[in-house]
């Protein structure tokens, strides 16, 4: 297995965490839990969190243990299997609990038409519809492994959102994606025909995630597993021509497509419970138990497939990288992004 170095961006993810940026769910210094009453010294297996869920599929293939939507109908290096869906619907659970129970922050009123790209298992459209049973609402994915009974005003299509759109432009109220870095080959392609497919006026709102982890007292080292596995992530994507680490740029992006009043809000994760506080603490129990699983979503194909690593040196480190993460002595944590913006009305 050789040693992943980062693309050449001076702009690395360890030094994007920017100065006096303020986060929307801390305040100040976050104070690290003692665990005085529990003598392990790491947190325990994340393994009973999930819940399997059921699934159909259109057309998957297998690799490494793992199903994955096959590569005919569009590029897409995550899983597509029931562990991966259970994955997908505990982060929805994580963004709902980081946004107060909000599915979305742009200031969207009585939208008539709703669009979800890479609606995944469709949990975020399903609560859409019911938030406003009004609209029409449409998911897309390229992996058909949403749920066939739905509300009446939601429905589910099987695209990908990097060929051509079929939708008329100026037709849609809200366009919303999430968690879709990694996956778009062409950035300013997509954000002008998702420009072009709103009414004036209209919003798009994209929530991602950093793909890296910081600490403010020093526990997370360069050297670490956790790290070198961040790393050759940023290099296989990169190396792919589908970079995950983007979360920085989108709002300059959305500026660039047109769009007015764009606006990014910011939200400290912490990667496992060691905040003392019990809301960040509830958020790391959630984390920890998705990117457990993530560890391997993430990493398994782009560094056997894009690496060319052997299978057993990629679990190895995903192995190492799930016990680093459990320690109760490093103090990580990752920024989730929101980025919308408004089509204008002129």
């Amino acid at each position: 297995m050789e040693p992943a170095s980062a693309p050449d961006d001076p702009r690395r993810p360890e030094a994007l965490l920017d100065a006096g940026e303020t986060t929307l769910n801390i305040e100040g210094p976050v104070a690290v839990d003692d665990f005085a009453s529990d003598e392990s010294s790491h947190f325990g297996s994340s393994d009973s969190d999930i819940t399997s869920l059921s699934s159909s599929i259109l057309d998957y293939e297998y690799e490494n243990g793992r199903r994955y939507h096959s590569n005919r109908a569009g590029l897409y290096m995550m899983p597509n299997d029931e562990e991966e869906q259970d994955r997908m619907d505990l982060a929805h659970h994580i963004w709902l609990v980081l946004l107060k129970g909000e599915l979305y922050k742009a200031p969207v009123k009585n939208p008539q038409k709703i669009l979800d790209l890479g609606t995944g298992t469709g949990i975020w459209a399903i609560d859409i519809a019911e938030k406003f049973p009004e609209a029409q609402v449409i998911g897309t994915d390229i992996s058909a492994i949403q749920p066939s009974w739905v509300t009446p005003n939601l429905e589910f299509l099987v695209e990908d959102f990097e060929a051509e759109w079929l939708y008329k432009e100026n037709s849609f109220d809200f366009i919303h994606t999430r968690m879709i870095s990694g996956c778009v080959e062409d950035w300013p392609r997509l954000l002008q025909r998702v420009y072009d497919h709103l009414k004036p006026g209209a919003y798009f709102e994209i929530q991602e995630s950093a793909l890296w982890a910081w600490s403010d007292d020093g526990t997370v080292k360069l050297d670490s597993p956790f790290i070198q596995y961040l790393q050759a992530l940023e290099v296989a994507s990169h190396k792919a021509g589908r970079d995950l680490n983007v979360y920085f740029k989108l709002r300059d992006w959305l500026i660039a497509a047109g769009f007015e009043d764009v606006q990014q809000f910011s939200y400290f994760l912490p990667y496992a419970p060691w905040p003392q506080d019990p809301y960040l603490k509830d958020l790391g129990r959630y984390m920890l138990a998705m990117t457990e699983k993530a560890v391997e979503s993430y990493g398994l194909r782009l560094f056997t497939t894009v690496l060319g690593w052997g299978t057993e040196p990629s679990q190895i480190l995903n192995a190492a990288v799930r016990q680093q993460m459990r320690d109760k002595n490093m103090h990580a944590y990752c920024k989730e992004v929101v980025v919308y913006g408004r089509k204008p009305l002129r």
